[in-house]
């Protein structure tokens, strides 16, 4: 009796001493990898103001480009647009480029007007492309091909002018000359009458600009209205102002 009570005693024994040994069935499990940080999207460039700015200027200049606005108007032209970008970006290639394509158009609307026979307006347009770069090699070459074509063509009539149009005296246009003062004064004064529009004629815009002013000096209180066109000879037409 005793040996079979000894026996299952030792039997006990081992078993709780073998449990004690074993580790809980949790214990064997693999713990999860960890879960790696969603990445972090780099922080959005800061654009200081002054890049702002460039920006802006460089849409505008290409937008005047667009328009043929390459000199004119007076602060919404292409140039000037471009050439405020180069003060604060010296570097900046967009606008460089830019004023490439300002000589580019000058050179082609040169050509065009040479193709026509207009030989005045062909010299006024490289004229035009010298005050983007004045050492365009382009300009030279278009410059030289130009007065051969000049030397080489028949003499060329006297431009009489047509109907409600007025020649000017170019020699004396930029001068406060009392003639071409009186002469602009008159073409006021019918601008005035017949409430017709003015098409000003001009060899450069600052001319055209000049013979805008004295006319609208020549008749104060009447808002002369019009446009300026390059061309030569400087005249002015008057246009029904219902067209």
């Amino acid at each position: 009796m005793f040996n079979l009570v000894g026996r299952a005693a030792l039997f006990m024994a081992m078993v709780f001493s073998l449990s004690a040994c074993q580790l809980p069935f949790y214990a064997n499990q693999k713990k999860p990898a960890p879960v790696a940080p969603a990445p972090v999207p780099p922080p959005a460039p800061v654009i200081t103001k002054e890049q702002q700015l460039i920006r802006m200027l460089l849409l505008n200049g290409e937008y005047t480009l667009s328009r043929d606005q390459l000199l004119t108007p007076a602060n919404d032209n292409a140039y000037d647009f471009f050439r405020a970008v180069l003060k604060l970006d010296p570097n900046n290639q967009r606008a460089k480029g830019g004023l490439q394509g300002i000589v580019m158009r000058y050179v082609d609307l040169a050509r065009q007007a040479a193709a026509r026979g207009n030989y005045t307006q062909a010299t006024t347009m490289l004229n035009n492309a010298r005050i983007v770069d004045p050492n365009n090699l382009l300009i030279k070459e278009v410059s030289v091909a130009l007065t051969e074509q000049i030397k080489s063509a028949p003499p060329v009539q006297p431009y009489r002018g047509g109907a409600n149009e007025f020649l000017l005296e170019a020699s004396l246009l930029g001068k406060d000359d009392p003639q071409i003062l009186a002469r602009l004064s008159e073409i006021a004064q019918k601008l005035k009458a017949t409430d017709s529009l003015a098409m000003i004629i001009a060899r450069t815009d600052v001319e055209g600009r000049w013979i805008y002013q004295k006319m609208r000096d020549a008749v104060p209180g009447y808002r002369v209205r019009g446009d300026i066109k390059l061309g030569s000879p400087p005249r002015v037409q008057l246009v029904p102002s219902a067209q």
